[in-house]
């Protein structure tokens, strides 16, 4: 109450009181009535008129503010409604549970319309996927305890999908306790739940086929999986929970510098991602491919470091060994390359130039010997072709080694090769155009696949044609036809086909492939057919577009 309104009653209290007191001295002839008490008992009305003249208007305002009070906060009731209509699906049931009331929200997730609801039962969206237990807690909580029930219920929809939502019910009783009908307000979490499915599956994934650990920004062990304690030889978590991260690492590694950053690093929310080395229980070393993931929090501030592995020892180990084998491999081709070097290149050379001389002047023919002299040398200088071959191919086992490439007229470097071979009159070269090639490796290559066309095929006229179309070379032959998967299949080292009776070692086609992929050429084949009928084999090889 205002102080003005207190200060307006007291007086007027005041002087109907001494109103009151003249009126039944004089009734009770205490004193006489006269001029002077008519005078006081007017004056005390006259002071009690305004006092009351200003209650009464109090009053009146006081009514007019609490009329609009209420209908304010009725316009907010009404306001607060219609939020939560369209933020929230909301329900109303009677006592027995049938549907009084749904809004648009609730249709729009369950896929049904008021009219088709209303007077139905409300387990209409009931998915069946609930325990009894589980609603009759609800009628306990919401009828006997009077409570409002929360929990996150499975809903069917009308096409038969399920739905979740986070459900408050709360019920409805009148003036007597008596219950009246229920109210339901859920949230639609649908698209949250299959969020977090879709996280739990991809950890389990992660987990099954990974080792994973979590440390605290201390670098203390939080949790470990089953595949962290095996890689690193550990039976139970409990051995490594509460112990710090260095447990896993060289102890000089854990004392220095670089273990310090590395820890500020990740605490300052940056990724790692490299191999690593760590220290099993028994004190041998894994190599390890590993990431070092900084966890946010809401605030998204760092609170956990998860560190995700892939135990990558064996490979580790294989890629030494054939390092190690890479490097004897580098030094046997050179022990080839230079034997091979003096023999072709220089002893043979000498000593056909050293028949030629002694043989100036002897009637060759005569002695039959002209045309076994001239195989001698047209062998020599198609060996001298291969030892380039060779050569090359062999300068590949160097590390970081770069195939030399050179502008080539690729029908004549082919027609050259080929000349002092026994099949070169069975194949058939056309305009091949110009490309980058390495000569020697190039026409190794193409020179296995001409001798494969010639060997496995059973025809009375033996012949290979070689042409180009477009960026494309086409190796053509009239053989048995060798299809695309089979091809794949013979294309790997040592592969042969079952039960072939041609010789071979079934590395040929294998190196030949390596030799065109390193071109960054790509080869493919596959069967030619006339009539229904295979009847050859032709390989594309699609040259690079520059």
């Amino acid at each position: 109450m205002r102080p003005r309104i207190k200060f307006a009653i007291a007086l007027s209290s005041i002087f109907t009181i001494f109103l009151f007191v003249i009126k039944l001295l004089v009734l009770f002839e205490v004193i006489q009535s006269t001029r002077e008490t008519r005078f006081t008992e007017a004056a005390c009305i006259s002071l009690i008129l305004p006092f009351f003249y200003t209650i009464v208007m109090d009053i009146v305002n006081h009514n007019k503010l609490f009329k609009e009070a209420l209908l304010s906060r009725e316009s907010e009731i009404d306001e607060m409604d219609k939020f939560i209509d369209l933020a929230a699906i909301v329900s109303r049931a009677d006592a027995k549970g049938k549907i009084t009331y749904v809004n648009e929200k609730f249709s729009q997730v369950s896929g049904y319309s008021l009219a088709e609801v209303l007077g139905k039962d409300h387990n209409i969206v009931n998915s069946g996927t609930h325990p009894k237990e589980f609603w009759a807690d609800m009628y306990k909580t919401v009828i006997k305890d009077r409570q409002i029930w929360n929990k996150i219920c499975i809903n069917r929809a009308k096409d038969g999908s399920l739905y979740y939502v986070d459900t408050h019910i709360k019920g409805r009783f009148d003036h007597d306790g008596k219950l009246e009908g229920f109210m339901s307000i859920r949230q639609d979490i649908t698209g949250n739940r299959k969020n977090e499915v879709e996280i739990r599956n991809r950890m389990t994934a992660i987990n099954q086929s990974n080792a994973v650990i979590e440390f605290d920004l201390d670098g203390n062990v939080i949790f470990a999986n089953k595949l962290f304690l095996e890689t690193l030889g550990y039976s139970t978590e409990s051995e490594i929970v509460g112990k710090h991260h260095r447990l896993f690492v060289e102890d000089a590694y854990s004392k220095s510098p670089e273990y310090t950053d590395f820890w500020e690093t990740l605490r300052s929310g940056a990724f790692f991602s490299g191999e690593i080395i760590r220290v099993r229980k028994d004190g041998s070393l894994v190599h390890l491919r590993a990431t070092y993931n900084p966890i946010l929090n809401i605030d998204n501030k760092v609170y956990r470091i998860m560190k995700i592995a892939t135990d990558i020892t064996n490979l580790f180990n294989q890629q030494k060994e054939i390092e190690k084998k890479n490097t004897y491999l580098e030094h046997a081709a050179k022990i080839i390359r230079h034997d091979m070097h003096s023999g072709i290149n220089t002893y043979i050379p000498r000593g056909i130039s050293s028949l030629d001389r002694r043989m100036q002047g002897l009637d060759l023919a005569e002695l039959k010997l002209e045309a076994p002299f001239k195989m001698i040398k047209e062998g020599l200088r198609h060996t001298q072709k291969v030892y380039k071959g060779v050569y090359e191919f062999t300068n590949l086992v160097k590390k970081d080694a770069v195939l030399n490439l050179q502008d080539c007229d690729l029908r004549e470097i082919l027609m050259d090769y080929l000349s002092a071979t026994a099949y070169r009159d069975q194949v058939q070269i056309g305009d091949l155009g110009r490309a980058q090639v390495n000569e020697p490796l190039f026409c190794t290559s193409i020179d296995n696949l001409i001798r494969n066309g010639l060997k496995y095929n059973d025809s009375a006229s033996k012949i290979v044609k070689i042409s180009r179309e477009g960026n494309s070379l086409l190796i053509e032959d009239n053989g048995r036809g060798l299809g695309r998967e089979e091809f794949k299949a013979l294309s790997k080292p040592y592969a042969r086909k079952e039960g072939q009776r041609e010789s071979g070692t079934g590395l040929g086609l294998n190196i030949s492939i390596a030799i065109i992929e390193e071109h960054k050429f790509k080869i493919d084949c596959d069967v030619i057919n006339s009539k229904d009928e295979v009847c050859g084999t032709k390989i594309t090889i699609k040259l690079n577009e520059d």
